[in-house]
């Protein structure tokens, strides 16, 4: 029995180790199009910051693929999945025979292509290592001002981390509001705040025109103005990578369409991690939910499956936290536009920003700033589905505490 993964981050890695578990005389083969063992995305922003070494990021020692006895394929790009003949093709033209697959290859990032001036020195591609590296070694050339295009999390992440280093930083957002994808418009504000208190400037309901130089950047062009600066860094957000399923009949939609069991509408061909599309545990809600702990259990659940153990998948967690100079902010389940109508429970003082988005009587979107007081209770009560009529108006409360179920 040959099993295949195409994709060496969180999903591709988990899975192989419970296939390898569970199976011990199988053989495995795992591809990468990166040139690296397998490492933390999560770290990425603390490398650029300065506050790592690269080596630490990389999540298993050198004798990880040899350990779990695997074929670790790297610098080795799928371009084709052939599932009547169960084939993957490789862009360096050889093809890998399977028995069962798992796609975990993840997302990419977007980017945009209407504007000119991409391949000036000095414009990044905020995605993987290559190009956290990259940004690190033109900073390392002398860089003064720089221009994050992308107000969402991976924009807001990398603008904190190159005001660490002392660069002059701009963040350049073509809606109202910075991280509206996971934030109502009065809890951004409290976020714009913050950046603002530390010195990086926010360009609203912007739009990026063109960036401008001669071999080397010089300046971006907005729809109102001009900005000099020699460093963009592109970071307006990511989509499932499902490249490799053109010409195949796996259904898709944003991502790859699974069932509980992580499985295709093809059978003995699965898919784990940000490269799908699943249902999240709050509200049922489909959708493709890019997080580090949704691909290490999507992986896992996978691994099980594909190896014969039957196991259903939960359901993916819709959780981003993010430190803004040190300051946490946690955002869970759904924000206002999403929800529609719904009742809302808001507390602000000056060290904190809370506010809890209920529909029928049931918790569906937390936002705070500044504090996680109780975070864990709240989303064990969002998870369960939990009835909180009668304590709806003390959820808040500095002092609220829900006694523990006793026997």
């Amino acid at each position: 029995m040959h099993y295949v993964i195409i994709g060496n981050g969180g999903a591709g890695t988990s899975a192989l180790q419970t296939i390898r578990e569970l199976d011990k005389s199988c053989d495995i083969t795992i591809i990468s199009r990166e040139q690296y063992p397998t490492y933390s995305p999560c770290s990425l922003p603390n490398l650029l910051a300065g506050e790592i070494h690269k080596t630490t990021i990389f999540r298993f020692d050198k004798h990880f693929y040899k350990n779990y006895n695997a074929k670790f394929l790297k610098n080795s790009e799928a371009i084709q999945v052939l599932p009547k003949i169960k084939k993957i093709k490789l862009l360096n033209g050889k093809t890998i025979k399977f028995d069962k697959l798992l796609i975990a290859t993840g997302s990419k990032p977007i980017i945009p292509n209407d504007i000119k001036g991409l391949d000036l020195d000095g414009v990044y591609i905020m995605g993987n290592l290559d190009s956290a590296l990259g940004i690190i070694s033109h900073i390392n050339k002398g860089v003064h001002n720089a221009v994050i295009v992308g107000g969402g999390f991976i924009g807001i992440e990398t603008a904190t981390m190159l005001k660490k280093r002392g660069i002059n930083v701009s963040i350049i957002e073509m809606l109202p509001n910075i991280l509206s994808r996971m934030l109502d418009p009065d809890i951004s504000e409290k976020v714009s705040e913050i950046l603002k208190q530390h010195g990086i400037k926010l360009l609203l309901d912007e739009k990026l025109k063109s960036i401008n130089g001669d071999k080397k950047i010089k300046s971006v062009s907005l729809k109102t103005k001009t900005i000099n600066c020699d460093m963009v860094v592109i970071a307006i957000g990511v989509t499932p990578n499902i490249r490799i399923l053109k010409e195949t009949n796996i259904r898709v939609n944003r991502g790859i369409i699974v069932d509980s069991t992580l499985q295709t509408n093809i059978k003995n061909i699965y898919a784990a991690g940000e490269v799908t599309e699943v249902k999240e545990q709050i509200e049922g809600k489909q959708g493709s939910y890019a997080i580090w702990p949704n691909a290490i259990e999507q992986g896992r659940i996978a691994g099980l499956n594909i190896v014969g153990k039957t196991t259903k998948y939960d359901g993916a967690e819709v959780i981003n936290v993010l430190d803004v100079f040190d300051i946490p902010i946690v955002a869970i389940g759904s924000t206002s536009a999403e929800i529609g109508k719904c009742k809302v429970i808001k507390r602000f003082t000056p060290s904190s920003h809370k506010k809890l988005l209920l529909k029928n009587n049931r918790i569906v979107g937390l936002q705070f700033v500044g504090s996680i007081r109780n975070v864990g209770v709240f989303y064990s009560l969002m998870k369960n589905a939990s009835d909180i009529s009668q304590i709806k108006e003390r959820l808040l409360d500095e002092n609220f505490v829900i006694a523990p179920k006793t026997t």
